[in-house]
């Protein structure tokens, strides 16, 4: 019989996985009875991930009506790709500091991964662009600042599909990683900063309609 704890965990991590691939969306109702009765637990782990999802910000609790998906609003979401940008930003320019000449292949062969899967399908440009920024985490090597950027990716990965489903968002993105991998490997600090967070940079003409598709999705 697995423990608490491991039940618990279990769904959780069932639950955030509907809510940040979609499955439940923004606005879904989490049913306390419905869930226990699907993972066959009473009602108290159930409440116990609630209260988690709630605490990350995944979750919000309405007076009288229960636990939902947070809706977040378009400010929310784009507050939260600024923070991003700003974050990844750092991870880029120490990622120039600390790699090493062994340490550029590997991201150079990442970033060309994004190239070859721009052309093919949005899910595939997905993983391999996930991939290829969590190559430049590690070589920042900063565990407290990777933290915080898997905390707000894993907060607005429901919206991110928008993004690679654009007509040529893909294709530009994955050709700006080999900008990044330019700076990092020549250890231009400030020019690897600057490069990543003008590329996650939601004030760009070229993301105006991501956030036009995005204000549309939230209405």
């Amino acid at each position: 019989m697995a423990s608490p704890t491991r039940t618990t965990e279990h769904i959780r991590q069932q639950l955030e996985d509907r809510i940040l691939r979609g499955s439940y969306p923004p606005g879904h109702r989490l049913n306390e009875r419905d869930l226990a009765a699907e993972f066959a637990v009473s009602r108290t782990p159930v409440r116990e991930v609630i209260r988690m999802l709630t605490s990350e910000g995944l979750v919000e609790h309405r007076a009288n009506q229960g636990a939902f998906v947070r809706r977040n609003s378009l400010k929310d979401i784009l507050d939260m790709f600024e923070m991003l940008a700003l974050l990844e930003s750092s991870a880029a320019r120490l990622a120039a500091r600390q790699s090493t000449a062994d340490d550029i292949p590997p991201l150079l062969q990442a970033a060309q991964k994004t190239i070859d899967t721009a052309a093919i399908t949005a899910e595939r440009y997905t993983s391999a662009n996930r991939a290829f920024h969590e190559a430049i985490y590690r070589l920042a090597a900063n565990e407290a600042l990777a933290g915080q950027i898997t905390d707000i990716r894993r907060k607005i990965e429901p919206y991110r599909g928008h993004i690679h489903r654009i007509a040529g968002m893909r294709s530009m993105s994955a050709e700006e990683h080999l900008e990044i991998v330019s700076a990092i490997a020549d250890k231009r600090e400030g020019a690897a900063a600057d490069v990543m967070f003008h590329h996650l940079d939601m004030q760009r003409a070229e993301f105006s309609g991501f956030v036009f598709s995005l204000t549309k999705a939230l209405a």
